[in-house]
């Protein structure tokens, strides 16, 4: 059995919780950054343009660098003026503002801050009526700077504004993502869990029947589920799987009976034509035993060819075809010994593709089963028309009723007229000259001879000149 670890619900389960964490922390800090980048830039730009009108009031002489440390209302005055007037006094009243005599705005905050200390009037540790800070970084502080030409004289005009309400802000969402992205992780991987659970029964319930399953029980099927995706897929196929393998089972069983009965004839016949000379020996015509026990053991020499014929067809083997004089095997065979004289002057050219061995044993099948039934008269005809070979082989016998000529093809199936022992026949090579023909992409049918009995037609495809 399959640890839990080595599960597919573990394994998706784990694949599905890993990606979305890794997801959901980038898209997390992304945003804690996203929100905190968007308030800087705004205080950032609500700085600039303090500076810029601070600048342009100090430029024009219209306030005096004293008053932006002492002159609050005055300075308040001026900056109502103007259509950003009220972020002019939103900034005012939020940042921390002053001007020094430097002419690098690029000073480090320190060196700045210094200076601020020493240009205050009134005391170190205030202006516009906000605390100093000890240090002004901008970690903690946006600032904007800007040179001044002044009637006085050039300065470094400093707006700074102080981040701690964003720093709260992004600390608070940044503890809200904290807790929200390992929920979201845990409820995804348990929605995961309960989903692949349900989707991964039908196969579980599928394991669960196939292991109960047995040579003795393949008429059992597995369940399918109603859900038209992969997993009925998989459930209907192995279905279809079953029926092949109870349906090939069947065939085997059948086989091996029918085989079984069919061996047991000949050889028990043997063994009585043997057996009875043995209690007479010296009135025994043992010339007459001989050639009793010769055909018995030709017969089941035949039977025993065409069931390994029909086993290395059930089983898929076969030799590589090549090209066959189909005419050459038709003369061969039919100048066998026989009950009866076999007409060949019907008889044309005819190449066909196929298996040597097993053109040669359709051909003789065909003539033994025309001389088995045939009256007095066999005749076997061979013509290549168009692109198709045609084999006739025709007897004078009682022929085939219309109902039966399919059931002739079927392995082991003797009519009634057939079923004498005497008659020397199997029921199998009829069966087998039909899935060799068919297996060469050929057809064999019965149709009504001239001479009044059964015509086997064999049709091959013609090898191409």
């Amino acid at each position: 059995m399959t640890g839990l670890g080595g599960s597919v619900r573990v394994r998706i389960t784990g694949a599905v919780v890993i990606i979305f964490a890794v997801f959901m922390s980038g898209a997390a800090f992304g945003l804690v950054r996203q929100v905190q980048s968007a308030l800087v830039n705004d205080i950032q730009v609500r700085n600039d343009v303090v500076t810029q009108a601070l600048g342009n009031l100090l430029s024009s002489g219209r306030v005096s660098p004293s008053t932006l440390a002492t002159s609050a209302v005055a300075l308040q005055s001026e900056l109502n003026e103007g259509s950003n007037s009220e972020m002019l006094r939103e900034g005012y009243t939020q940042s921390i503002i002053y001007a020094t005599e430097m002419a690098d705005p690029n000073a480090s905050g320190d060196s700045m801050l210094s200076r601020l200390r020493q240009a205050v009037t009134g005391g170190p540790t205030s202006l516009n009526g906000k605390e100093i800070p000890d240090q002004i970084t901008a970690d903690d502080f946006a600032i904007s700077r800007a040179t001044i030409r002044t009637p006085t004289g050039s300065l470094v005009l400093n707006v700074a504004s102080p981040l701690n309400d964003i720093h709260r802000t992004v600390g608070r969402i940044s503890r809200a993502m904290w807790f929200a992205v390992p929920v979201l992780v845990l409820m995804i991987g348990i929605i995961t869990w309960i989903m692949t659970g349900r989707a991964l029964r039908p196969v579980s319930d599928i394991t669960h029947r196939v292991k109960e399953i047995t040579g003795s029980t393949l008429n059992e099927r597995v369940p399918e589920p109603s859900t038209d995706d992969e997993i009925g897929e998989l459930a209907r196929t192995m279905n279809a799987m079953l029926d092949r393998l109870e349906s090939s089972s069947k065939r085997q069983k059948r086989f091996m009976s029918d085989a079984s009965h069919e061996l047991r004839s000949p050889v028990a016949s043997i063994k009585t034509q043997l057996e009875t000379a043995l209690l007479d020996r010296g009135r025994t015509d043992w010339e007459q035993v001989a050639s009793t026990v010769l055909a018995e053991d030709e017969r089941l020499e035949s039977l025993v060819d065409n069931l390994l014929a029909m086993a290395r067809l059930e089983e898929g083997v076969r030799r590589p075809p090549t090209e066959v004089d189909l005419d050459e095997v038709v003369f061969e065979q039919a100048s066998r010994p026989t009950r009866l004289p076999i007409n060949r002057s019907r008889v044309g050219a005819g190449r066909v593709v196929g298996v040597p061995q097993e053109v040669t044993s359709v051909v003789r099948n065909l003539l033994d089963n025309a001389v088995r039934h045939a009256r007095t008269q066999v005749r076997v005809s061979l013509a290549t028309v168009g692109n198709v070979v045609r084999l006739a082989v025709e007897d004078d016998g009682p022929g085939i009723a219309a109902e039966d000529r399919d059931k002739v093809f079927e392995r082991f199936t003797r009519l009634q007229e057939g079923r004498a022992r005497d008659s020397g026949g199997s029921g199998l090579g009829l069966s087998l000259c039909r899935r060799i023909v068919e297996g060469s992409g050929g057809r064999i049918f019965v149709e009504t001879s001239e001479l009044g009995g059964a015509c086997f037609v064999v049709e091959l495809p013609s090898v191409p000149e």
